[in-house]
């Protein structure tokens, strides 16, 4: 006969059990929640962005209830290798380096370089540059491709800029051609500041995804859910809600793709 329970034992193993249940509904997403677009709080503390919508949206088609916890970005890549939390979110990027230790479900959203101008720019192509007049967030990405490209497009000037609201406010009043920079980033911006448009998307290659630890149960059914969701245009709305743009056809966000392997 095996030993008998203490009554304490007994409400130990009650409890745990207890705790056990409730996580078995639950999908626990790990975030760093001051990243807008992607994540960040409202004034009463709750998660919103676009992949807080991804999130959620994956969690629904799953039957699970979505909780979020408030992580530095550093610490999601520990929470996710330890299973403290199922996944990370942070407009992260999937590297070969990453892949190494950790795993992705497929990307939803391409994020690459761009330069921006106004709606009625002339400038169509990155041979349109020629003779122009750019502008760049100093020490960004913009500002590395544009001094790295700048006598090869014939760009006239680089003019460099604190803040990124302050480079789209010379585009919008025309005091330069246009500005280089991250697509995301602009896009956001350019939803508050009306007469601006994409000119030249700039493929860098660069694409964030859903991070978790390799062999997670749940892997292959949050990425088929993400299928799913570019099948029906979910993915589509959620990109034009945070974008107020359609996304291009050839982008992750709306091609399904397999789910990203180690070299």
């Amino acid at each position: 006969m095996g030993k008998r329970l203490s009554w304490s034992g007994l409400l130990v193993a009650a409890s745990m059990f207890t705790f056990t249940s409730a996580q078995a509904d639950q999908l626990t997403i790990g975030a760093y929640p001051a990243n807008p677009p992607w994540e960040y709080k409202t004034a009463d503390g709750e998660f919103e962005g676009y992949e807080i919508d991804v999130a959620r949206e994956v969690s629904k088609r799953l039957s699970l209830t979505p909780e979020f916890q408030d992580l530095g970005f550093q610490a999601i890549f520990a929470a996710t290798n330890s299973g403290r939390v199922d996944f990370g979110i942070s407009s992260i990027s999937v590297t070969p380096e990453r892949l190494k230790n950790q795993a992705f479900t497929q990307p939803y959203y391409d994020s690459d370089g761009t330069v921006v101008g106004k709606s009625d720019s002339v400038v169509k192509s990155l041979d349109d540059l020629k003779g122009k007049v750019l502008g760049v967030v100093a020490g960004s990405t913009g500002d590395a491709w544009a001094k790295q490209n700048a006598k090869k497009l014939g760009i006239v000037e680089v003019k460099s800029y604190n803040t990124q609201q302050d480079l789209l406010m010379e585009v919008q009043n025309g005091r330069i051609d246009g500005g280089a920079g991250e697509l995301a980033g602009f896009q956001y911006a350019m939803t508050k500041m009306p007469g601006l448009q994409v000119l030249v998307r700039i493929p860098t290659g660069e694409r964030f995804a859903m991070l978790t630890k390799k062999n997670h149960p749940l892997l292959e059914k949050v990425n088929d859910a993400i299928s799913a969701m570019k099948e029906d245009g979910t993915m589509a709305a959620i990109h034009k809600k945070w974008f107020n743009a359609d996304a291009e056809p050839e982008t992750s966000t709306i091609k399904i793709l397999p789910l990203p392997q180690a070299e």
